[in-house]
């Protein structure tokens, strides 16, 4: 894991919290008051989704964010090149980008509290509202996860300069949970319901899926709190059954950047190019052509069973020049670096333009496939053992993979519970591989150390289960133990 350098990349949330709270303080003696002051600037809708779109850019498309692997370099054992050895400059951009979006969600919250769309009826400012507060639970579920206490910043929080934060400020990891859980279910119940000409945008299904998600990982650690599994399993089973949204056919077509959010996509990084929804997607840009910035490790490819799905998801074999149709295939084992590549977001799921131009055309949050392992999992923790609707949801994702051919096996309702789940959290690093979901699954599972032998392993130490606290911001309201 490379290690950043603090002097050159940390840019402390709590300056960019003093300069946005110093800029709101100065009094400006001019009238009219300027064009881009927040209660003309969030005056109507389209002014307040371009904040959304904006909170959701700073996350893919800046320095380090997600859409070039960078902050998302975490060592889940899938990816190569990562390892253990974290520092207290660990990858701070990973929380400056998260906060920076809070910052604007709740600014614009803030206007809204204030009147700036009273014009507009309660309804479609509660759907605005709703979107916000969606994007806010969003960005704090992962935060929470990676850092376990960490300030609880909303629309109500005190100007910083009269209040500046300290440890005091870190609220605890069920109250976290508390907050984003409010936010979901006032989104769920404001955001309209999936409309095909805006597919991008989060709607009540977005939200119950991803309300099933931060269910489910409360149940298991740190917090542990097993009620949730029924929670989880319900909220799961309602999307499942009522929403639009299903599970592909064939898995050759779900991170085809030609199918965007498909069916299966309940949200997703979107980069806008040549989308045609593009003025009402979410814009993220980014950039990888998957060959050098994503090596996959020996060890999870050869975990991985033999079926067609593997070699979709992970490239085994590439062109040597993807632009002659008659160019030489090779395997990876031929190849100087001797491993292969994630496939996901490469050729044949991008087009040869996308190759050529170094694009990537999104990368999906919450997809289908992870609901129906959320029920899985949830109804056999709950149940005490698998149902026969766990077992058919799992093996609905099994059976897509071996495709007729493949070695995989299904699950079964004589399983055990313990090892019904480990077939879950085992589908779940097969199916979601390299969509940031195998080291949220090591943190709740405690199982960091077993997804990173043999090698990397070898760093491990019990804090390596939460980041450091970026230096800076450290030094207000204290760090992580063991930094």
């Amino acid at each position: 894991m490379k290690k950043i350098n603090s002097v050159n990349f940390i840019k402390g949330i709590i300056l960019l919290f003093l300069v946005v709270a110093g800029a709101s303080c100065q009094k400006l003696q001019e009238e009219p008051k300027g064009l881009l002051s927040p209660d003309k600037f969030y005056s109507n809708p389209a002014q307040c989704q371009t904040v959304f779109t904006g909170s959701m850019d700073a996350l893919f498309g800046a320095y380090r964010g997600y859409g070039n692997g960078g902050i998302n370099n975490w060592a889940d054992g899938q990816i190569g090149g990562q390892g253990l050895n974290y520092g207290a400059s660990f990858s701070p951009n990973l929380w400056n980008i998260h906060y920076k979006a809070i910052t604007n969600i709740n600014a614009l919250l803030k206007a809204i509290k204030g009147g700036s769309l009273k014009d507009y009826s309660p309804a479609v400012i509660a759907g605005v509202v709703a979107q916000a507060r969606f994007l806010r639970a969003f960005n704090y579920f992962t935060l929470v996860r990676c850092y376990g206490k960490i300030p609880l910043l909303t629309e109500d929080t005190p100007d910083l300069i009269v209040t500046p934060l300290t440890p005091a400020s870190r609220v605890e990891i069920p109250v976290m949970y508390d907050a984003i859980q409010a936010d979901l279910l006032y989104a769920e119940t404001n955001l309209p319901d999936y409309d095909g000409s805006t597919p991008a945008r989060p709607n009540k299904w977005t939200a119950k899926g991803l309300l099933s998600k931060v269910y489910l990982t409360r149940a298991t650690a740190p917090v542990n709190d097993a009620s949730y599994f029924a929670k989880a399993r319900d909220k799961a089973d309602d999307v499942i059954l009522n929403s639009p949204y299903q599970l592909l056919p064939d898995f050759k077509d779900v991170f085809k950047t030609t199918n965007k959010n498909n069916k299966e996509i309940l949200f997703a990084y979107q980069a806008a190019g040549d989308d045609p929804n593009s003025e009402t997607a979410y814009y993220l840009g980014g950039s990888t052509d998957g060959y050098d910035n994503f090596p996959v490790t020996l060890e999870f490819e050869a975990s991985y069973p033999e079926q067609p799905r593997k070699h979709n998801y992970i490239q085994l074999d590439w062109s040597l020049d993807p632009n002659d149709p008659n160019a030489q295939v090779v395997n990876f084992t031929q190849t100087a670096e001797l491993v292969p590549n994630v496939g996901k977001f490469n050729i044949p799921n991008i087009t040869l333009d996308e190759y050529n131009s170094n694009s990537l055309g999104g990368m999906p949050i919450l997809r289908f496939a992870d609901i129906l392992l959320i029920y899985a999992e949830a109804a056999n923790q709950a149940n005490g053992g698998p149902t026969t609707l766990a077992v058919s949801r799992i093996n609905a994702i099994i059976k897509r993979a071996n495709a007729g051919s493949g070695t995989e096996a299904i699950a079964t309702i004589g399983m055990s519970k313990d090892a019904f789940d480990k077939k879950v959290i085992d589908e779940r690093s097969f199916e979601l591989c390299f969509e940031n979901d195998r080291y949220f699954d090591a943190l709740r599972k405690k199982i960091l150390k077993e997804v990173n032998e043999p090698f990397t392993s070898v760093d491990f130490v019990p804090s390596d289960y939460l980041f450091p606290i970026p230096v800076l911001d450290a030094t207000f309201i204290g760090n992580n133990p063991g930094y």
